[in-house]
């Protein structure tokens, strides 16, 4: 009775997350031709963050413009 209940609760959560990844999934906005912004800017998610992340992604600088981490090419 317990092993079927325990698959049964993995099933509706496999479900569940199938039909919810557009939701969990962030949006991307390009605000113009060399900026493309991802992330939302948290007190903990701020400009350092922000500019480390771009750097990574082999962008040259980024930043919080409104909100969102914004990298530039």
């Amino acid at each position: 009775m317990r092993f079927t209940s325990m698959i049964f609760v993995l099933v509706v959560i496999l479900i569940n997350s199938l039909f919810n990844f557009n939701v969990l999934a962030s949006s991307v906005i390009e605000t113009t031709k060399n900026d493309v912004c991802s992330t939302p800017c948290t007190r903990r998610y701020g400009t350092y963050e922000c500019w480390h992340d771009c750097l990574h992604e082999r962008y040259n600088d980024g930043g919080c413009v409104d909100g969102r981490c914004c990298c530039k090419k």
